[in-house]
């Protein structure tokens, strides 16, 4: 009898060690770690993010990470005039890091540089050390995805201004939500809620003295998926409203004012 032709087995194309994401985002305002930066006129923030895999055994892996985030302003905040596009180049941060993964938590180490093409302000360096924990295996729909961030900075410059002692930062974090398909599209909404504090001289006022609550902020969020094709890459469309809620400090770094909306639309891309 002649034999039976079999199929040609099929190899999977191998994964790409590399990924890439990037951001466009555009807000009305921008508040770092609670520290009011701009909130007038048009704000637009890209981002480009890069990540190498470098080890993956069963469910523990290590990624390096290198990225950079920028802020644009159309007031040009605080720039020393230079008579060129860099008076509207409020911020450029440089960041290089890893993240390990085990299971279903992770630990984020980086070290950002936080530089101003207008010379806005002096350059400020940290060490962001961020643990995050999916913990969706748990609680399901009610999970909270919590995340911790502590932020050291280490060069003679600080977020709270130059003449500010190196402060420590830690935030606490939580992100619930849940996905649902109107239509065709799936639509996912988060409810981001996060909480600022110093834990030495990160919100410090004009005559040294520090205060330990920066912010408290909550908001939601809502991304949908846009349909280009992953030839031209993944495309996600996000939008999000949140309130951010001033300590003293914080405050006073923001004419007084203890209360804000913050709104933001962007898309990213992911490779």
């Amino acid at each position: 009898m002649p034999q039976e032709a079999k199929a040609p087995v099929l190899e999977s194309p191998e994964k790409s060690p590399l990924s890439l994401q990037l951001n466009l985002d555009f807000t009305n305002a921008y508040f770092y770690h609670g520290i009011i930066q701009e909130d007038t006129g048009w704000i637009a923030q890209p981002a480009a993010k890069l990540t190498i895999n470098l080890y993956e055994q069963d469910d523990f892996k290590i990624d390096g990470l290198l990225g950079t985030w920028n802020s644009f302003h159309g007031k040009k905040t605080g720039a020393r005039t230079h008579g060129d596009f860099t008076d509207y180049w409020y911020e450029s941060d440089l960041m290089a890091g890893a993240v390990f993964s085990k299971g279903k938590a992770s630990l984020t180490a980086s070290y950002i540089i936080m530089t101003s093409p207008s010379d806005a302000y002096e350059t400020v360096q940290e060490f962001d050390f961020t643990f995050a924990y999916d913990d969706s295996d748990l609680f399901g729909k009610w999970a909270l995805h919590p995340y911790a961030l502590l932020g050291i900075e280490t060069g003679a410059d600080a977020s709270d201004g130059a003449d500010s002692d190196p402060g420590t930062y830690l935030e606490l974090g939580i992100a619930p939500g849940f996905s649902f398909d109107a239509g065709k599209t799936p639509v996912s909404i988060s409810f981001p809620v996060s909480v600022g504090l110093s834990l030495d001289d990160y919100y410090q006022n004009a005559a040294g003295e520090d205060d330990t609550f920066g912010f408290a902020q909550v908001g939601i969020k809502g991304s949908i998926p846009l349909p280009f094709g992953d030839r031209y890459g993944k495309w996600t469309l996000n939008a999000g409203v949140s309130a951010i809620f001033l300590g003293d400090q914080t405050a006073e770094y923001n004419g007084g004012r203890r209360q804000q909306v913050i709104g933001t639309l962007g898309v990213q891309v992911n490779f």
